[in-house]
């Protein structure tokens, strides 16, 4: 192996393997694929001790040509972010690392998961260059902390063509951890999952016979079978502890030997030497993989190498001798824990005590708090003090932890509740809220208070029960605002954040937009509050009034989106879905991609994932139906890795547009039925019903359905009576234009003629005749008149239209094609002008559809060429439209100038995945050269 992990045998008793063929070929299998060029994940599950450690160190010391990045997850690191992808980073090299900055965590400040992510992918495409495949182990995943959790979910989703193996390891009687490996499994196409069982009978006979040295009867074998359960360190104990003329003592009713793991361990220590046993208990305290000489100094053990010799020879430590400092650490939780149990109370406080001394000063205070036997006010003040640094500095989960064991040693019972409440919302804040949720009875044990209220209401919110969070926190809010001490200042604004958030999923503009103002009025709000609350001020005001009155609320920032600084960010994402709304498509993108980029560059804005999403839209409507797929996988990918709840609909509206478009039917209704599935489990939130249906719509236009568009669109309509004439109105203000262009569409098509000239009349009077939607309006203002028998000025209508305006119009070439395909269509209907005029706008409609393989209106292009007995010019393009999407999107970048490492940071892959794109593209079009790649796309 290229890289060290941790998998030297310390000791032939400790590690005796025997069996686990089929799992062993089955993770070798995983590695000879990954070797080969195709990406593995393997999960291995199975209870504490059943040997999945060891099954891995097995597989993992055969693979000698990979690079093995190997991290252990720790209970007492479960809050630390970031602490396995730390461990994972220290097994490279340093110059390899360096150009990654985000990986140095303690460097990264906010940055997102995927930003992180996007780093990590980029040094595995490195290492694969530089030293060939790569194997990351993750062992006790369960202990893992949350931003490592996600970090490796992102990348996982995102290794496409990589010589990467993935294995994770976790005991399958922890819940949460086997729920989320499980949608992980199924996430990805190329994943196994390995559940490790007990031994079976011939395996405990072989154990036995290594350990002994003796062979043993059937009988006995299956009697030590029966008792152990084929479990390997329960095994190992027996073995270790009962002679074995007793074994075989086939008169006695029992052995003599521990009917629990605990008394096992107790027995085993009882034949050790006293300074064997006090390492072994300063390892159990320091419960970590630490030099010997720390645990020594923390044991008081003069003689360290002399001690740790007898503990190795049980069974119970597992020792690198060829690192630096000899590293340490009990073999299993299950050991470290029966011997943390064995301990004596005033020893394990003074145990506790020196460790405090001697660890880094986070884990220090898990020490502190452990040799703590009453209540401490002092060391309750300086953990709220450190909870208080670590919520500034925005670690909430750290912070969560801190003042939760404060809590647990304040004297005072208004101290007491202060603290478990604050650890609660820092909890909550981190938008994982199982920890949190545990703890509601103690807080509605507590004495009524503002923050009792907003703490429950956000557990109420988190829970999907909106009504009663709803109500918590208007209270929360009210009771805050009104108190006259300084201090409850925070409270207000985190009652207020969530408040606002739970009006705007309802649509609830002008409300939205009161409490955020309100909440600003508080003052003293961070930078990163004070942006979110203004975006969610600036949103409200979208819902309420229109995103042309949002964007004056955003005129705080530069122009320029490239100067905007990074704690403005949701500000500048805002923006951007504001001209996305007003179809100034330009603008829009300018703004969402300099969002996405500074995300991807570790900047970490609250909205990453919904500007990415967004963006996807605006490259559809601009024509770059490539980028548009692209953006909206990756958005996708941050929300699933992220456990997003909410802003996942905008990303799969962006991709039913391109399916539909491109006549992909039956995966444009699997993402509908999906869109709508969540828009139910929400409770039909607005954004996601507005989402959901315009999906529906354009879906219905791409199939000539006028009747399906209109239906698609009634759940965003106010209530119309029956024959009534009154002009037909949206109850949402976003993406109003679009929404108002499909109804006129639609309604035109199924003979309302009155009705669709009252919503183009609305659709005009709202838009200021620039960019694409003017050639929407122009196509719908013309149908109109065709079907309003007005061919004539159907005819002035298109022939003006088609003249480009300004170079903006070309951005948005399907709805361009759309419009000379109208045109074409009336002049050979009317016989106006020449045919040649006809085939003209035929074939320039028909270009723009193949370039963007708009296949089911390439083929009614096709279809009335052919009635006016032409035929498409031959494309010099048919290899490019062989290319698939995520081709295109890398050849679309490399064209673009980037380089290969920027195409995947970019694309949030790495280097090897756009190589093996680039090979495959090189092959499909017969060429050898960027530059020829460059003359292939502009040839389409």
């Amino acid at each position: 192996m290229s890289a060290a992990g941790p998998v030297p045998v310390p000791d032939g008793r400790a590690e005796v393997f025997v069996g686990r063929v089929r799992e062993c070929d089955l993770l070798a299998a995983c590695a000879g694929k990954a070797r080969d060029g195709e990406a593995w994940l393997a999960v291995v599950e199975g209870e504490a001790g059943i040997g999945k450690s060891a099954l891995v160190r097995r597989v993992v010391s055969s693979l000698e040509d990979f690079t093995v990045l190997w991290a252990t997850g720790d209970a007492s690191e479960t809050d630390l972010p970031g602490g396995v992808i730390s461990q994972l980073i220290r097994r490279v090299e340093h110059d390899l690392a360096a150009p990654f900055p985000l990986l140095a965590l303690q460097g990264a400040g906010g940055a997102s998961a995927n930003a992180i992510a996007g780093q990590l992918l980029l040094l595995l495409g490195v290492l694969q260059e530089s030293k060939g495949p790569v194997a990351i182990v993750v062992d006790d995943l369960h202990w893992a902390d949350q931003l490592s959790v996600q970090v490796l979910g992102f990348v996982l989703r995102r290794l496409w063509a990589d010589r990467v193996l993935t294995v994770l390891v976790s005991r399958s009687d922890e819940e949460d951890t086997v729920g989320t490996l499980d949608r992980l499994v199924r996430s990805l196409e190329r994943a196994v999952g390995v559940e490790i069982g007990g031994l079976g009978e011939d395996d405990v006979a072989l154990v036995a016979r290594r350990l002994l040295d003796v062979r043993l009867a059937p009988g006995l074998v299956e009697r030590l079978h029966s008792y152990t359960k084929g479990h390997p360190l329960y095994l190992r104990t027996v073995l270790a502890e009962v002679p074995v003329q007793t074994l075989r003592d086939e008169t006695a009713q029992r052995w003599p030997a521990p009917r629990t793991l605990r008394v096992s361990i107790r027995t085993l220590l009882d034949q050790l030497p006293p300074d064997s046993v006090a390492l072994l208990e300063a390892m159990a305290v320091l419960a970590a993989r630490v030099p010997l000489a720390t645990v020594a100094q923390v044991a008081g053990t003069p003689d360290p190498a002399k001690a740790l010799g007898p503990a190795l020879r049980a069974g119970l430590v597992r020792w690198w001798p060829t690192e630096s400092q000899s590293p340490v650490t009990l073999v299993h939780a299950l050991q470290r824990d029966a011997v943390y149990d064995a301990i004596a109370p005033e020893r394990r406080r003074a145990l506790h005590l020196a460790a405090a001394d001697v660890v880094a000063t986070g884990a220090a205070w898990a020490h502190r708090v452990a040799a703590a036997v009453s209540v401490d006010a002092g060391l309750a003040a300086e953990l709220e003090q450190s909870g208080a640094a670590e919520a500034a500095a925005g670690r909430n989960a750290l912070a969560a932890t801190r003042l939760q064991w404060a809590a647990e040693l304040s004297e005072a019972r208004a101290d007491r509740e202060r603290r478990l409440l604050t650890a609660c919302a820092q909890s909550l804040l981190t938008m994982q809220p199982v920890a949190a949720m545990t703890m509601r009875p103690q807080v509605e044990d507590c004495a009524p208070s503002a923050l009792r209220n907003c703490v429950l209401g956000v557990m109420e919110m988190l829970s999907g029960r909106f009504p009663a969070a709803e109500a918590r926190l208007t209270e929360a809010w009210r009771e805050a605002l009104a108190d006259t001490d300084p201090e409850p200042g925070w409270v207000a604004v985190l009652a207020g954040t969530f408040l606002a958030t739970i009006m705007i999923r309802d649509g609830r503009g002008a409300e939205t937009a009161e409490v955020a103002a309100r909440t600003l009025a508080i003052g003293d709000l961070d930078p990163a509050t004070t942006d979110l609350t203004r975006t969610l001020l600036a949103t409200g005001v979208m819902w309420d009034q229109g995103p042309r009155t949002a964007l004056r609320r955003l005129d705080y920032l530069p122009a320029e989106a490239t100067e905007v600084p990074n704690d403005q960010l949701d500000s500048l994402a805002t923006r951007g879905v504001c001209n996305l709304f007003l179809a100034r498509i330009p603008a829009a993108r300018a703004d969402l991609a300099a969002v996405a980029l500074r995300d991807r560059q570790g900047a970490g804005s609250k909205l990453s994932h919904l500007s990415l999403a967004l963006l996807a839209v605006a490259e559809y409507v601009a024509g770059d139906w490539n980028a548009a797929e692209s953006a909206a996988d990756r958005a996708q990918t941050i929300a699933a890795a992220q456990d997003h709840v909410f802003g996942d609909a905008a990303a799969g509206f962006a991709v039913v547009c391109v399916l539909a478009g491109r006549g992909h039917w039956d995966e444009a209704v699997a993402q509908i039925d999906t869109l709508d599935r969540m828009n139910q489990a929400f409770g039909s939130p607005a954004a996601e019903t507005v989402f959901w249906a315009l999906a529906g719509a354009v879906l219905a236009q791409a199939q000539t359905g006028p009747a399906a568009m209109l239906r698609s669109l009634e759940p965003l309509l106010e209530a119309r009576t029956d024959g009534a004439q009154e002009q037909m109105r949206f109850r949402h203000r976003p993406f109003w234009l679009w929404q108002q262009s499909l109804l006129a569409e639609a309604l035109i098509g199924v003979g309302e003629l009155k009705a669709a000239e009252q919503a183009i009349d609305a659709l005009a009077s709202e838009h200021d005749g620039t960019g694409y939607m003017r050639l929407v309006i122009a196509r719908l203002t013309g149908h109109l008149a065709e079907a309003q028998d007005r061919p004539g000025d159907a005819l002035a209508i298109y022939e003006q239209a088609v003249v480009p305006a300004s170079g903006a119009d070309d951005d948005a070439p399907f709805f361009r094609a759309m419009l000379e395909h109208r045109y074409a269509r009336l002049l050979v209907a009317t016989g106006s002008g020449s045919r040649r005029e006809a085939a003209r706008w035929f074939r320039s409609a028909h270009d723009r559809f193949s370039a963007l393989r708009a296949t089911p209106f390439l083929e009614r292009c096709d279809a009335d060429l052919a009635a006016i007995g032409l035929t498409a010019l031959g494309r010099t393009s048919s290899r490019v439209l062989a290319l698939t999407e995520r081709e295109l999107s890398v050849a679309h970048l490399i064209v673009d100038g980037r380089t290969n490492q920027e195409a995947a940071a970019e694309l949030y892959v790495s280097q090897k995945t756009v190589e093996y794109h680039l090979s495959n593209i090189y092959a499909k079009l017969g060429i050898s050269s960027r530059r020829q790649l460059g003359e292939a796309l502009r040839t389409e």
